[in-house]
């Protein structure tokens, strides 16, 4: 039994503040015997979660590369049996941990000064639980004050070590509210680092000033950095227009590229002096170079902007083939049972597995069998008139009840529906499906959303997943659109969509729910879902649906990863009554019913089809979402709600939303057939 690899599986419970999950500056530690020691304290090492101790220096790309995020470190520390998880302070997070060694006496009570930080940041127990960890904003170096008598020791961590993290709170941070705080609290650390560290040095608590030297140049091209400076007010004040300028000079090693880019930005100022000034104080920062002397980088620019109000991401260094190899050589030397030297003793994000363990994986899992995989991300799109969400509805209902869908097993579940075109439309669909199949709503496990995130940002994703969370969790997550859920983006742009689809994956990979993204056809409907050609190859399945010529509907399945993709089953919309207005007239909706596949059709192609410019598609897309089953509308009606779906354009581009849509509808009435028509201040639809 002595090659059985121990688990640890209650560091799966560690929770940390969101601030700190989502740095990239993770690793997994444990007790181990000091070699100069033997019977002294155990030291605690800290271990890469990809595997090996960590090593080299501090900080350099390498070191950087095997930092890990929270929740894979969480999970080695669990599979390997480590003692924890802990955290490698870098320069550029601007957070520093506060270190206080045997400070809680016998009673669990703290010195006032403890107390006082720790009751308005995060703060927890180390792992004796003699000492306090707490988390703040800013960086005041890296020292230490051991203990002394009565006095606790007192140690700082802000771009060199790390700290160890357990996840036990101090026993108020709940009632506090303080399990997501780092707060900035210099005025009580400052004069305590001073008080302390005077031997040491004189911190001026700047949070991204540097030891000279100690820190790598981020690798930044020109661009990057004028948009980074650019960022920023050129009339601030001295002191960090100075830092601006040290930066700089860091980054570019002194030539004239970072001193344009600052010079530049500066004549921009009411406070320009002129070329030739800023020439002397550019050439003066080599001066201050030296053993000691601290060196702003480009960091302190990045959090500048970002307290600014930029957004701007740090810039990742490319890893280098030798850095690549330490890993491997590292990886290689370690004994087996405590490293990676063998495929189960790898803990990493990458596990590679043999063939035999390859072929025996359990097979996907079906939402709808043979048409809803229980998968990542699928698409339902079509044309707008099509009725792809009345499908999406159909399914919802099916999945949400546990009866089977066209003749194919459901799994009954959760599904949680995004009206992001319009909750009353939707209620009024969701209400007819029930009226017509005679459905309790009370019996059906569907949550509606109308509120509409956007999937661009990261803290709108986030926040969905906790109100998921907050309803109980979900199956299925149904989109509908996905253009309504990225506002402002350009479709056909991979960075947009990109972005997008990866927060969708993300919030997949939270919740474990399937997304489900309604989305629109594009122009040219034989080449697919519109916008960006990307979304299709990140899509486990596809599904379209079509509204033929003669009226007839279909549901084609067009991709599936693990499947049979040439499925087809035909469908009819059916208008049902769902109440009246007030002046008694009848509101309906549709509801998806079961047809006949209708025979096969040819498609319209070439100069005759029909092809819609994008004021076009945007109405009939309103007109799908708030009126289909529905006759017609007050032209003003059906005006104004066009109108105030449209983005308005940014200056200083003039605004014609106004001359544009009722170009667009002057041209849907001119359509042979025409799909609207006129008459007495109403609009009659001939979709």
């Amino acid at each position: 039994m002595d090659n059985v690899q121990p688990i640890a599986p209650e560091n799966q419970t560690i929770e940390a503040p969101a601030e700190l999950r989502n740095l990239q500056g993770w690793l997994i530690w444990r007790f181990e015997t000091d070699p100069d020691n033997p019977k002294g304290k155990p030291l605690k090492v800290p271990y890469y979660a990809k595997g090996g101790k960590r090593h080299g220096k501090q900080g350099s790309v390498s070191d950087r590369g095997n930092l890990t995020s929270f929740a894979a470190a969480r999970h080695a520390s669990s599979i390997r049996g480590f003692d924890g998880v802990g955290l490698a302070l870098m320069p550029e997070f601007g957070i520093t941990a506060l270190d206080f060694d045997n400070c809680v006496d016998a009673d669990g009570r703290l010195p006032d000064e403890v107390t006082a930080i720790a009751s308005q940041t995060y703060a927890e127990f180390s792992p004796s639980g003699k000492g306090i960890r707490a988390f703040v904003r800013g960086t005041y170096g890296n020292n230490k004050s051991p203990t002394v008598g009565d006095q606790y020791g007192f140690e700082t961590f802000s771009s060199t070590g790390f700290v160890t993290f357990t996840g036990n709170p101090m026993p108020y941070t709940e009632f506090l509210d303080l399990e997501n705080k780092i707060a900035d609290l210099d005025s009580i650390v400052a004069p305590m680092c001073e008080s302390r560290f005077k031997g040491s040095r004189n911190v001026t608590f700047d949070p991204d000033d540097f030891m000279a030297g100690r820190e790598p140049k981020l690798g930044l091209t020109p661009q990057q950095m004028e948009d980074m400076v650019n960022a920023l007010d050129p009339d601030i004040g001295r002191e960090d227009w100075v830092k601006v300028g040290m930066a700089l000079h860091h980054e570019c090693s002194g030539d004239d590229t970072g001193f344009d880019i600052w010079n530049d930005w500066s004549s921009n100022g009411s406070k320009y002096p002129s070329e030739e000034s800023l020439r002397t104080q550019w050439d003066s920062f080599e001066r201050r170079k030296g053993i000691g002397q601290r060196q702003v980088t480009m960091a302190s620019v990045i959090r500048m902007a970002k307290d600014a109000g930029a957004s701007i991401s740090r810039p990742t260094v490319a890893a280098t083939a030798d850095s690549l190899r330490a890993v491997m050589d590292a990886v290689a030397a370690t004994p087996s049972g405590s490293g990676m030297s063998t495929p189960a003793d790898y803990a990493g994000r990458f596990p590679i597995t043999s063939l035999t363990v390859s072929i025996a994986l359990e097979p996907g899992d079906w939402l709808i069998k043979n048409v809803l995989p229980d998968a990542g991300l699928i698409v339902i799109y079509g044309a707008s008139g099509s009725g792809k969400t009345f499908v999406a509805i159909d399914m919802a209902f099916a999945i949400a009840r546990g009866v089977s869908w066209r003749g194919n097993r459901t799994r009954k579940g959760r599904v949680m529906i995004i009206a992001a075109e319009g909750g009353k439309g939707m209620s009024k669909r969701l209400k007819a499906t029930c009226d017509y199949h005679n459905i309790d709503p009370n019996e059906v496990d569907i949550g509606l959303l109308t509120v509409p995130p956007n999937f661009l940002l990261s803290e709108d994703v986030t926040e969905l997943a906790a109100a998921i969370a907050a309803a109980g969790g979900a199956d299925a997550i149904i989109v509908d659109t996905m253009a309504q859920v990225t506002p402002g983006a350009n479709e056909n742009s991979s960075e947009d969509v990109g972005l997008a689809l990866a927060n969708a994956r993300a919030l997949h990979d939270a919740t474990g729910a399937a997304l489900i993204m309604v989305d629109h056809s594009g122009k040219d409907a034989s080449k697919g879902v519109r916008g960006w050609s990307g979304k299709r190859a990140a899509a486990d399945a596809e599904i379209e649906v079509v509204k033929h010529e003669n009226g007839s509907r279909e549901i084609r399945i067009t991709k599936m990863k693990d499947g049979d993709d040439g499925l087809k089953w035909g469908f009819r919309l059916e208008t049902v009554t769902v109440g009246l207005d007030r002046d008694g007239d009848p509101i309906t909706s549709c509801v998806a019913v079961e047809a006949d596949v209708p025979v096969q059709v040819i498609e319209p192609k070439g100069p005759k089809a029909q092809r819609f410019g994008p004021n076009e598609r945007h109405v009939l897309e309103i007109i799908e979402s708030e009126y289909l089953g529905i006759e017609g509308a007050p032209y003003s009606q059906l005006f104004d709600k066009c109108f105030a779906a449209m983005t308005k354009p940014e200056p200083p581009k003039r605004d014609l939303r106004r001359r544009d849509l009722e170009r667009a509808l002057q041209s849907l009435t001119k359509r042979n057939p025409p799909l609207l028509e006129v008459k007495n201040g109403n609009v009659i639809f001939c979709i």
